[in-house]
């Protein structure tokens, strides 16, 4: 910004001149910042938008690997029921599979 500093202090319409062009270069200059920080906020309002969608996603995807989590843990007593023996469903199969094997049934 290139303000007029050799200001004519001897000729009142000079100096009054100086001081116009100044202020409407100052003005001008304020004019482009409001300006550019128009935009920045804007751009910073569509990236925060974007941010909070994004957040939204993965509060959705959360739900799923809660129900994954559940589904983890049912699978998990489903097998130590097996190991352990306790599963009568599936040591039902186990021996009837025996029993078709030894020809008792």
């Amino acid at each position: 910004m290139d303000l007029e500093t050799n200001l004519d202090l001897q000729s009142g319409r000079k100096f009054r001149q100086q001081l116009i062009n100044n202020l409407t270069i100052i003005q001008n200059e304020d004019n482009k910042d409001d300006n550019l920080r128009d935009r920045q906020y804007k751009e910073l309002i569509r990236l925060l938008e974007e941010i909070n969608t994004r957040l939204d996603q993965l509060e959705q995807e959360k739900a799923t690997r809660d129900e994954l989590k559940e589904a983890q843990e049912a699978w998990k007593k489903k097998i130590e029921h097996v190991a352990l023996g306790t599963d009568y469903e599936t040591v039902e199969q186990a021996v009837m599979q025996i029993l078709k094997e030894k020809g008792m049934i």
